[in-house]
């Protein structure tokens, strides 16, 4: 892509927070339509692919526009986790499989994510725990990691506040002080609230170490490289140690309903220029 292409590209992204900016007070609408309907036309060079997974989880609804095959080739060159290593943790088949669309990423006959399933998240945790395993953890470490979600108001706003974090406990029952009732429960796999982040447990110690958080539109999980790509993008998180501390302080606004700011706030993170941030961790 060309010096002015990149610019344009750039400046369309620009554009589009602008935007989203002028429509955040506007709870009845979604971020499909305060953001995601501009990235769908934001086809990214692979040097801005580089730049953007350097970047973080923030970069995940950036990617919806880029086709997958576009996608794999610049993470490879990058050196870093394939999207093809992410449709086999998390799917079962290569990007090389004839059910897989090559543009798209749509797996004929994938209905996982996106939907309002009960169990997604913690088959997204699994499938997350598989991909460190195949990218050379142990597995007893591998356990630690897990993805969270948020969906206080993924139905009613259609948005979604995603994370991933080291859980001390791993996959084992803690007890800590629910966000919805204020009860002190033990929290299993199989519960619903074990799938959302905690930072403490009811004895004080430290369940969860945020790595790094992305607030979007619940909507866009349906397309299976973007549930891919946030596999992709949290574990370069965990390979590169960042941490997100911050996210302690979006958590409680987003719970009162300050979705469609923090929205926003987690798109604006991103800046798409003409020069990749390395990868770190290489």
């Amino acid at each position: 892509m060309s010096r002015f292409a990149n610019r344009r590209t750039a400046a369309l992204a620009l554009i589009v927070l602008l935007t989203a900016g002028c429509a955040v007070g506007s709870p009845g609408r979604s971020s499909l339509e305060m953001i995601g309907r501009g990235l769908v036309g934001l086809v990214l060079s692979p040097l801005m692919i580089v730049g953007g997974v350097a970047q973080g989880l923030a970069f995940l609804p950036y990617t919806v526009g880029t086709a997958a095959s576009d996608l794999n080739r610049a993470l490879v060159d990058a050196q870093a986790v394939s999207l093809d290593s992410a449709y086999v943790a998390t799917y079962g088949v290569s990007l090389e499989d004839p059910r897989v669309d090559r543009q798209t990423g749509d797996i004929t006959g994938e209905t996982g994510y996106g939907r309002h399933r009960p169990d997604a998240m913690l088959d997204a945790t699994r499938a997350f725990q598989r991909l460190l395993v195949s990218q050379g953890m142990l597995e007893d470490t591998a356990r630690h990691y897990v993805l969270g979600g948020v969906y206080t108001h993924a139905r009613t706003r259609g948005h979604i506040l995603l994370s991933v974090a080291y859980r001390h406990p791993g996959m084992e029952p803690f007890r800590a002080r629910s966000k919805h009732t204020a009860i002190v429960t033990t929290f299993r796999p199989e519960h619903m609230g074990w799938r959302e982040p905690y930072e403490r447990d009811a004895r004080g110690q430290v369940v969860d170490e945020v790595i790094d958080w992305v607030a979007m539109d619940y909507a866009a999980l349906r397309q299976d490289k973007v549930v891919a790509m946030l596999m992709v993008l949290a574990a370069e998180a965990v390979k590169t140690e960042k941490r997100s501390p911050d996210y302690w302080s979006v958590e409680p606004r987003w719970m009162t309903g300050d979705t469609a700011r923090i929205v926003h706030e987690s798109a604006a993170r991103v800046k798409l220029d003409e020069t990749p941030r390395a990868v770190r961790g290489r």
